[in-house]
């Protein structure tokens, strides 16, 4: 299986992508497929490279048009605004002139001009409404564009069979017709407008240069390169005025790099031989050398870009519901047009019928509801990656605000990566060979007693994931470890169990050693808490939220933390299955870990959290990505997800409420209130503006 992603181009509406989606997923090799119509973008997961051309020709089939990049998108969507508002200005000229000849001009030339100017501002300024549903109702497709060209139509119509004297009626609606036009595109001016502003973050985020990269080679000679070849290890050189293209180590210089497009600081962030910085940032003065340590394209920045762009296209369970009430809305409304009209007809007169059941074809408006969640998931995503957030799954924001127990991984999460060294007693060739053997591991204990260690081994070493490990080399056995773990193995631990119970006082991490079946010694460890950790639990406690540590350590040591913050229940010494089990059972929870035997128990959770220097598996796996390892930035995730969730419930609301009020004031079911076909039209539009505008509220939390 393969990922297509594609830019698209002429939609219109949330419908247009669901049109999409439905059509594309019909094509046989074409697993899944999700469209945006936020992002203007699809993504289609495919068997075979052939499926390609059947997507992109099914798409223009529909009347959509493919763009080529990024570029093309932003070119196109300035391109369509202006075309907007031309279209706009211009019908808005056509229903002044229209409605002046209407209420101050009952001459034969005067309906003569009404008509001729109405035909011409409703097919020229309103094409794009009638080419897309012309192209719906050939594709099977109701949206937005259906019920719009038929309230306009019916209006257009109407007026021409009083003007050829067909109806007995006096009152021409020209004038009606062509200011639905002109509502309508002001409707869709203000909301493009309005969504643009919501993409501003990525639109940032796809200007900053970072298509070159000038890396230095052996020979010290420089060489240019696409950034896209930039890999771990390469030596990139940055000037002044130019972006940095990796994530890396500065080797020599300093700089005032601009890295506000991560944290959304206007000051600019001082940086120096040895600190670490991010690709995206942009250095204002002086100059670096800087050591990639990961491929451009799997830089924090690429990243982001990609998370964001991921974002519109999810289906979290809210928007896969709106979009199935989306499906069955527009048929729905042209019935109950119907029916309104026939009741009219019967009860008042044709021109009542009429006035009414166009209402409610103009007033009704799927596209609030297909709004409603995809707009406030991106402007979440946004704000969440300028607080050092990356989201990976927007859906874990709906989850995340409904957990009321959260499991924490100690080592590594809870407490600092690095542990110190307190007590050993291993002589120093022991003492170096256990230093040694612990490079084959990335776990944090592992890291702490191998730092600086730079050795290639001879023998053959194996990850015992969770327990320890085991290393053969020549006719010897190592094994590194818990005590259990090196009990299963027949080694005797009494010795050095002695050894440790002199500073039980310390509840440390005990590391045992031991060469074939005999113990050679052990390693006392200690960890401190992270940044922001006590904060962290203090703030889920005010919350409601339980706090449980699950760890692979022993005891005393996982027994210290947890009395350090105040936690009340705790699990020791636990194997990754029997940690995966205790994750299994609970049905909603939050997990956050960093380890390769953490990555299952994120990806089993209901929602799952990592750092950005975990494992690689552990961060593919998690929902929330933490960039900076400061704690309390989990309850801003929390604070995050409750905000989204309440403005999606919000803008699900209005959607709801707005067609359940709007549309019996329309059918004039409402004593003392009656309301006209081109004002129908314009509250309309302003459902949707209202949904973006209360979208854009996150982007202040």
């Amino acid at each position: 299986m393969q990922e297509f992603r594609i830019k698209i181009g002429k939609m219109t509406c949330v419908n247009c992508s669901n049109a999409i989606e439905r059509a594309c997923k019909k094509i046989e090799g074409v697993e899944d497929a999700s469209v945006s119509y936020v992002n203007s973008s699809g993504i289609f997961l495919i068997q075979k490279d052939e499926k390609r051309k059947e997507i992109l020709a099914k798409i223009k089939n529909l009347g959509f048009e493919i763009l080529e990049d990024e570029q093309s998108l932003e070119e196109y969507k300035i391109k369509k605004h202006i075309e907007i508002r031309k279209n706009l200005l211009l019908s808005i000229v056509l229903s002044v002139v229209v409605m002046y000849f209407e209420m101050f001009d009952q001459s034969f030339f005067s309906q003569n001009m009404q008509m001729f100017l109405s035909f011409f501002g409703i097919f020229y300024c309103g094409r794009d409404f009638f080419s897309h549903a012309f192209l719906g109702l050939k594709n099977k497709n109701l949206d937005m564009n259906t019920l719009i060209v038929l309230g306009v139509m019916s209006a257009f119509v109407y007026s021409c069979l009083i003007y050829f004297r067909i109806f007995d009626e006096k009152h021409l609606y020209f004038s009606g017709a062509m200011m639905i036009i002109s509502f309508v595109l002001l409707g869709k001016y203000l909301e493009n407008k309005i969504k643009l502003k919501a993409e501003s973050y990525q639109k940032n985020l796809e200007k900053i240069d970072t298509k070159k990269a000038r890396i230095l080679l052996e020979n010290d000679e420089v060489k240019e390169i696409s950034s896209a070849f930039v890999k771990a290890g390469d030596v990139i050189l940055v000037k002044e005025g130019e972006s940095i293209v990796a994530d890396g180590v500065i080797l020599s210089g300093s700089a005032e790099i601009d890295m506000s497009f991560l944290n959304g600081e206007f000051f600019p962030v001082l940086k120096k031989e040895n600190d670490e910085v991010q690709a995206g940032g942009i250095v204002l003065n002086g100059m670096l050398k800087i050591k990639a340590n990961k491929k451009a394209m799997d830089s924090t920045l690429e990243q982001i870009k990609n998370l964001v762009f991921y974002a519109g296209n999810i289906k979290t369970p809210l928007a896969t519901l709106a979009d199935k009430i989306s499906k069955y809305f527009v048929a729905s409304i042209i019935i109950l047009a119907l029916c309104v009209f026939l009741f009219w007809l019967f009860r008042a007169n044709l021109n009542t019928a009429f006035l009414r059941a166009c209402a409610v074809l103009l007033i009704s408006c799927p596209c609030a509801l297909g709004l409603a969640t995809p707009i406030a998931l991106v402007v979440a995503s946004s704000n969440a990656a300028k607080n050092f957030i990356l989201l990976k799954n927007p859906g874990a924001l709906e989850k995340l605000s409904q957990i009321k127990l959260a499991y924490f991984d100690k080592t590594g999460t809870l407490t600092k990566e690095e542990l110190e060294i307190i007590k050993h007693n291993l002589n120093q060739d022991d003492f170096q060979k256990l230093c040694e053997i612990e490079t084959l591991s990335s776990h944090p204990i592992a890291k702490s007693l191998s730092k600086n260690i730079h050795v290639e081994l001879k023998g053959e070493g194996e990850i015992v994931v969770g327990a320890g490990i085991i290393y053969k080399e020549n006719d010897d056995t190592y094994f590194i470890g818990s005590r259990y773990f090196l009990d299963s193995k027949g080694v005797d631990t009494k010795e050095c169990d002695h050894f440790f119970n002199q500073f039980k006082n310390l509840s440390s991490i005990k590391v045992y050693f031991a060469k074939n079946s005999h113990c050679l010694g052990g390693v006392l460890l200690d960890s401190s808490l992270k940044e922001g950790a006590r904060e962290l639990i203090v703030g889920l406690k005010k919350q409601g939220i339980k706090s449980v540590i699950l760890s692979g350590d022993n005891q005393e040591s996982v027994e210290k933390i947890a009395k350090e913050l105040d936690i009340d229940d705790f699990y020791a010494q636990l194997k990754p299955e029997e940690k995966l089990q205790i994750i299994k059972n609970s049905k909603e929870a939050l997990f956050i870990g960093d380890g390769l035997n953490d990555a299952a128990g994120l990806s089993l959770a209901s929602v799952s959290m990592s750092f950005s220097k975990a494992n690689e598996l552990a961060k593919k796996t998690g929902d929330f990505i933490l960039i900076k390892e400061n704690l309390a930035n989990i309850l801003y995730c929390f604070s995050l997800s409750k905000k989204t969730r309440k403005i999606i419930k919000l803008n699900l609301f209005w959607a709801f409420i707005y067609n359940t009020l709007c549309i019996p004031i329309a059918a004039g079911f409402v004593p003392f209130i009656a309301l006209s076909p081109h004002f129908a039209a314009l509250a309309m539009c302003f459902s949707s503006i209202t949904v973006v505008l209360n979208s854009l509220r996150l982007k202040n939390i």
